[in-house]
């Protein structure tokens, strides 16, 4: 889905990584890896006590060595 995505989007030499274990933590490696400049991230905005349990976006967010855009999402 993700190549065909690309595809559609004009992005025919994007690369597509799927790497395995915690993803807050994976996408601070591979941002690492391919000396990345940003990473771009979607939130769901969420708040109180769920917020305080951390999230994948606010583990990035936090903990990675380049700037991360960080998108809402929509319900």
């Amino acid at each position: 889905m993700l190549q065909a995505f690309a595809k559609e989007m004009g992005l025919d030499d994007a690369t597509t990584l799927v790497p395995s274990g915690l993803p807050s933590h994976e996408i601070i490696v591979v941002a690492k890896e391919k000396s990345a400049d940003l990473i771009v991230v979607g939130t769901h905005g969420r708040r109180g006590l769920q917020r305080l349990l951390g999230s994948t976006a606010n583990s990035v967010i936090n903990h990675a060595a380049c700037d991360v855009l960080a998108v809402r999402l929509q319900h």
